[in-house]
């Protein structure tokens, strides 16, 4: 694990005076805010210390956050994740990213042959030979609400795991899986002449990562959580103004810190800043969760028999530190 802390002290508080708040990650682009937030001493302005451990696995920081090792977890959802947070008292209270169009996170790579027999566009998927990383995977749910968006018989995909995107690459080259499903910037580096990329987000939006913690810190210690989420938005915000804006041409914007923070965030998330910059990820401004979507993404667990029937999305949010409009779709 390593740490992450603020570069900024705020003005008038001690370090002595600062209560420490442990929020565990995997190592991701997509939690840019947060990065943003701790080295704008937006944490530190609310009295915290904000002690940030990347761990390998989303699993890994959901049992942190479940054990109390960490206060505050951020994590890509999946079927997994819905049942751990059922079982252990997780509540999503915030956004960490979400598929938007213009912003993607995931790509479908068609391989050369695939291209070249017309399997490229939406259609492409019918009795298409998909490599996932993971079948219980939030990306896999995209794929499937593409689908069914064009009404394209699901069973149709056939899902081919293994494990990794570099699995999935190995397997496209030798002619084993027709197209292999991959986060967008792995995507963009390894396509190559005669290989076809489809955006999930150009077709169907969905919530990827949020934020959260346990429904005993939410009772107990209240007053931590708000102050985190008043300097995670402010992280929001501040990421919004400077990677979100855009004009009628389709011109981006950069905001006025831009430049230093497209280098921030390379740094945490150990990858180029020109990689970065080519594969923005979307938060809303509030953090705001897209409650309809996760709703969505709970049923169709459900109806794959990937999650128990018995489990209500209501029951595994807590809205009140984002407000009403987090029962908006984003």
């Amino acid at each position: 694990m390593g740490g992450l802390s603020a570069a900024v002290l705020a003005v008038g508080v001690a370090a002595s005076e600062l209560e420490p708040v442990r929020i565990g990650m995997v190592r991701e682009p997509s939690a840019g805010p947060l990065y943003i937030a701790v080295a704008a001493g937006y944490f530190r302005s609310e009295g915290l210390e904000p002690r940030v451990e990347f761990l390998q696995t989303d699993s890994s920081v959901s049992a942190a956050v479940a054990s109390g090792k960490l206060d505050i977890g951020m994590a890509s959802v999946s079927a997994p994740f819905y049942g751990y947070a059922a079982a252990h008292g997780l509540k999503m209270i915030a956004s960490r990213a979400s598929d938007q169009t213009g912003f993607p996170m995931y790509a479908i790579l068609f391989g050369r042959k695939a291209h070249e027999a017309g399997l490229a566009g939406v259609r492409g998927l019918l009795h298409t030979r998909l490599g996932v990383a993971d079948t219980d995977s939030g990306s896999t749910y995209g794929v499937f609400s593409v689908a069914s968006r064009f009404g394209l018989d699901p069973g149709s995909i056939r899902l081919v795991e293994l494990k990794s995107p570099a699995g999935e690459l190995g397997a496209l080259a030798r002619g084993e899986i027709d197209a292999a499903l991959l986060p967008f910037a792995t995507a963009i580096n390894s396509n190559q002449a005669g290989e076809t990329l489809l955006r999930l987000s150009d077709f169907t939006l969905w919530q990827q990562g949020v934020v959260f913690t346990t429904a005993e810190n939410i009772a107990g210690r209240r007053d931590l959580v708000e102050r985190f989420m008043r300097a995670y938005q402010r992280g929001t915000a501040d990421y919004q103004l400077n990677f979100l804006h855009y004009d009628d041409a389709g011109d981006f914007i950069p905001g006025p810190r831009y430049e230093r923070y497209v280098d921030l965030i390379a740094r945490q998330a150990h990858m180029p800043a020109a990689t970065l910059a080519r594969t923005k990820t979307y938060c809303d401004r509030r953090a705001n969760l897209d409650v309809a979507d996760i709703e969505k993404q709970v049923k169709f667990w459900q109806s794959h028999g990937r999650l128990d029937r018995r489990i209500a999305a209501a029951d595994l949010l807590d809205l009140s530190f984002i407000g009403t409009e987090a029962s908006q779709r984003q």
